[in-house]
């Protein structure tokens, strides 16, 4: 069969091999390695591996194997020891002579009901074909063949050849390397980095060019008289424009140069190995990238030199005597909410102060406003995604699986011969389920699909509408997930064509018209659900089971039923749902740092406006200050004045940030979503509310920090200034 595949045209090489997913106990662990064939002598062939440490295979003995290089460590394994897994009951004995890896299992799970990587309970084991062959019965045949193809055809006239050829032997299925575990996810993850990364740090650059922006200006500004008296003196506007040029540019060049070392060798080399967690693949160093630093450098120094020649260039526009006094101050009038007088007449007349000068001084409030905008969108963000794994644990773990155990089984059997396992002590029940490929096809759409066929009322997976309300399996028809629906291009009510992969039910004289009866709610892969009754009018078997999901008694009776469950030489493998649960959120804890790097992120931004904005207010502002000091207002009140005008911000970019906090969450969730996992975005309330109390606090910070500088403000001083 492989050499009749190699001889497809646009095939340009095809690697046989046997492939099986067995049991092995590591001491008191226990684990599923998945058993792969590799040549005899090494050769090139497809879906080689790497050697990480150890040798290849000798000519010594038979009963070598090379473990996954993560496997290995995780279970404290070590070169010349002996694994035993166990094939159809039986124990057989494994030498490791080496450790792999291999891009087919950069992200090494068993299928996506693990989600995430955990090499302790799963790990890849090479043996030598002829050896492998023995211990399963396959002499001179295989089970799985992976094929790389030229660019002379098209892949889907290619599959088609090859299923024609396989169809005879049993095919299960034809994955394409785009819709591979580990490439998939890997690829997808790349993808959303990409965007993410293009976007979130735009937003901090907005903002952070809003405060260079709006303290160059100011600062700048306020040195007017001097820029007057060395104009008097002879100076040229150019000598006077490059002399503060020197401070932005100083800013520009040592902030980019401070923040790329940081940016790299500290925050990007902390993601990266963050990131790397779920994959172990292997880099040398973190270099910076002088394609990706210089643009984001000369766009700071750019808003840097902006705001400096715009400072400038106001004040040296004007003759010397009037630079040399006092900038003028902001020409008032009524605003907006004067004109409606019942509002007017109930206000404060602190209140009316605080307004006044919000909307006299209209860019400064809206660049403020612009950096609380984004730092509660990001906050949003961080907090949404939190919310949004709580979500799909809960939903997956206890609405869905309901199960404590999974077992799957190394042949096909009758679901009536489940009668002696359910009699085990501490099992409350246990569930038929059958698992298997199927081809979905309407017109010319086509994709191979899963099925999952359970009891009409099961009890141990839920099964959700597209609002996660409970439904019933259909006792006729299939559900379908909504993603897999819009590739075949159906609605509910419609029907499509299942052709399954069952030996000996796989021509298409056996394909079977069936009726979509519902929307089906999927977070991990895209399967059809239907009632195990409905499997006899699918394949012709009656109810059959190659799984099986178990209710205990109680969890802590788990061990116990494992080991009785390990001595059924039927059952291939065993899954504990709590195991499952306990990686994830282990994993979910580290990454779940990125968030706290954008909490804090978003409280930087936050503070970092409000302080230099509210500074440059005060130091403007400090004759107005001084004068209603000796008119009698009291420090508090003087406080209320400026720091109320942040909190109006803050109330305003929440408003504005809350919108645009949605949109991005969504839009991210959008952007990782695939054909193996599909959640969306959840918001708590609760993530509101803590969003907008977090902005509070980051002002209060800001505002007490600052409350030092209005008891500072020397009033004789100030009431002088214009003199």
């Amino acid at each position: 069969a492989v050499k009749r595949i190699e001889a497809i045209s646009g095939v340009k090489m095809a690697t046989g091999r046997v492939t099986q997913d067995v049991r092995i106990s590591i001491g008191d662990q226990d684990a599923i390695v998945r058993l792969i064939s590799l040549p005899d002598k090494k050769r090139n062939i497809v879906n080689d591996i790497s050697l990480k440490s150890g040798s290849y295979f000798s000519d010594d003995t038979g009963n070598q194997c090379i473990v996954s290089e993560d496997f290995l460590i995780a279970n404290q394994l070590k070169l010349g020891q002996i694994i035993e897994p166990t094939v159809n009951g039986d124990r057989v004995k494994l030498k490791i002579v080496g450790t792999a890896k291999s891009p087919e299992y950069v992200y090494e799970i068993r299928d996506m009901s693990a989600m995430l990587p955990n090499p302790k309970s799963f790990g890849i084991v090479y043996v030598k074909e002829s050896n492998l062959q023995n211990i399963l019965a396959f002499q001179g045949s295989v089970n799985d063949i992976s094929i790389i193809l030229n660019q002379e055809r098209d892949i889907k006239d290619v599959k088609a050849d090859v299923e024609k050829i396989l169809k005879q032997y049993g095919l299960t299925g034809i994955v394409e390397k785009k819709d591979q575990i580990s490439y998939n996810t890997f690829s997808t993850d790349i993808e959303s980095l990409k965007s993410t990364s293009a976007f979130f740090p735009l937003l901090f650059f907005i903002a952070a060019a809003v405060i260079i922006y709006i303290t160059m200006t100011r600062m700048i500004e306020n040195q007017r008289i001097q820029m007057g008296t060395f104009k008097a003196l002879g100076y040229s506007n150019y000598e006077i424009m490059i002399h503060y040029q020197t401070y932005p540019l100083m800013v520009g060049i040592i902030g980019s140069i401070a923040g790329a070392l940081i940016g790299v060798f500290i925050v990007g080399k902390y993601m990266l190995n963050l990131m790397n967690m779920m994959y172990k693949i292997p880099y040398e160093r973190v270099t910076i990238h002088l394609g990706l630093v210089l643009p984001a450098a000369f766009m700071a120094l750019a808003f840097c030199i902006a705001a400096g020649y715009n400072a400038c260039k106001k004040e040296l526009d004007l003759v010397p005597a009037q630079a040399m006094r006092p900038k003028p101050p902001a020409t008032g009038r009524k605003i907006l909410l004067e004109n409606i007088t019942i509002i007017w007449k109930r206000i404060s007349f602190s209140w009316k102060i605080i307004l006044r000068n919000l909307f006299r001084n209209k860019k400064r409030s809206a660049m403020a406003s612009v950096g609380i905008i984004f730092s509660i969108a990001l906050l949003l963000v961080a907090l949404g995604a939190m919310d949004s794994m709580d979500s799909f644990m809960n939903k997956q773990f206890n609405e869905i699986q309901k199960f404590d155990i999974k077992i799957n089984f190394s042949k096909i059997l009758n679901a009536d011969e489940l009668q002696y396992i359910e009699n085990i002590e501490h099992i409350e029940s246990i569930e038929p389920v059958l698992e298997s490929g199927m081809e979905a096809s309407n017109g010319w759409r086509k994709k191979d699909i899963g099925l999952i066929a359970l009891p009409g009322n099961s009890k141990l997976y839920g099964i959700l509408d597209e609002d996660d309300n409970t439904m019933k399996i259909p006792y006729d028809g299939i559900l379908l997930p909504k993603k897999l629906m819009d590739t075949l291009g159906v609605k509910a009510g419609d029907t499509v064509f299942l052709r399954s992969f069952y030996p000996g039910k796989n021509d298409d004289k056996d394909k079977k018209k069936v009726m979509v009866m519902g929307i089906v709610s999927q977070i991990i892969g895209q399967s059809a659900i239907c009632s195990t009754n409905y499997l006899n009018y699918l394949i012709k078997e009656g109810v059959v089971t190659n799984a099986a999901h178990i209710k205990l008694t109680d969890a802590k009776y788990e061990s116990d039923v494992i080991e009785k469950l390990k001595d059924i030489m039927e059952i291939g493998t065993i899954q504990s749902k709590a195991e499952i649960i306990a990686n994830t959120n282990k994993m979910m804890e580290s990454t779940s740092s990125i968030y706290v790097f954008m909490i804090l992120g978003a409280g930087i931004l936050a503070f970092a406006v409000i302080y230099n904005i509210t500074n440059i207010n005060i130091f403007e502002r400090r004759r107005e200050i001084a004068t209603l000091a000796v008119l009698g207002f009291t420090d508090s009140e003087l406080k209320s004045l400026i720091f109320s005008e942040n909190f109006f911000i803050g109330v305003f970019g929440s408003l504005v940030g809350i919108p645009l906090g949605r949109f991005l969450i969504y839009a991210m969730f959008a952007v990782q979503e695939n054909e193996n996992i599909q959640f969306s975005a959840i918001i708590d309330f609760s993530s509101y509310i803590y969003a907008v109390l977090l902005i509070g606090a980051f002002i209060l910070m800001a505002n007490f920090l600052l409350s030092k500088k209005i008891k500072s403000i020397n009033m004789v001083e100030s009431l002088k200034s214009a003199e």
